[in-house]
């Protein structure tokens, strides 16, 4: 589906067919926008290996692009890192920061205020040469009301099931013509069930940080 088609769909959906409209095309595809991140987060719709990741001698922590939400993979040299956490690292290797080498583990930092995410590598490498990774991220580009012939980056069969969040943040509009917590309970419910629920960010920081321990890591 392209833009307009969302816009058309909305508008004869919640029969907003006046003048003005009680929604703007930017609003719309600003709910649109918000869609297609909480599918991607929500069910890991954008698998992405395109990424390049070339380490340098004496860096330890990389920007990855904003997009992304979740490392699926990191390998070097053919042979795949493992997923750790500070505090496994504290308990099991003491003075790891300062450890250099080929790197065997890394650390995954989420996106913060400005800050982008980032991935730390464990021992910091020594030689300049890349790495492979592979992501789990939101779309690239947002879409925009001006460009309505664009589409969705997530694949076409989830389109549809966009809407239901389109729906969902429309009527929580704060106005006496749109404002409608029930029809927006329902249609985040039905987002829920064609999506799942959201990650919770609290939930997934305790998930990495019981990662098993490496024992006895010699670097």
């Amino acid at each position: 589906m392209k833009v307009e088609d969302f816009i058309s769909r909305f508008r004869a959906a919640v029969f907003d067919v006046v003048v003005p409209p009680f929604w703007s095309g930017e609003e719309i595809v600003s709910y649109l926008n918000e869609a297609v991140q909480e599918a991607c987060e929500r069910a890991q719709l954008i698998e992405d290996r395109s990424m390049a990741l070339t380490l340098a001698p004496g860096q330890d922590t990389y920007d990855l692009h904003p997009s992304v939400f979740e490392i699926k993979r990191l390998a070097f040299r053919g042979r795949p890192l493992d997923e750790t956490s500070v505090e496994a690292l504290d308990a099991e290797c003491q003075g790891w920061e300062a450890r250099t080498g080929l790197p065997r583990y890394f650390l995954f930092e989420q996106a913060s205020g400005v800050q982008p995410p980032k991935v730390r590598l464990v021992p910091t490498p020594t030689v300049a040469e890349a790495a492979s990774i592979t992501v789990y991220r939101g779309a690239l580009k947002p879409l925009s009301a001006d460009i309505d012939t664009a589409r969705p980056e997530i694949p076409e069969r989830f389109h549809e099931r966009l809407m239901d969040w389109v729906m969902h943040r429309a009527y929580l509009k704060q106005d006496a013509d749109t404002f409608d917590p029930n029809k927006a309970a329902v249609s985040l419910g039905l987002f829920v069930q064609a999506f799942g629920d959201r990650p919770d960010a609290n939930v997934q920081r305790k998930q990495r940080d019981k990662r098993p321990p490496v024992v006895r890591m010699s670097f």
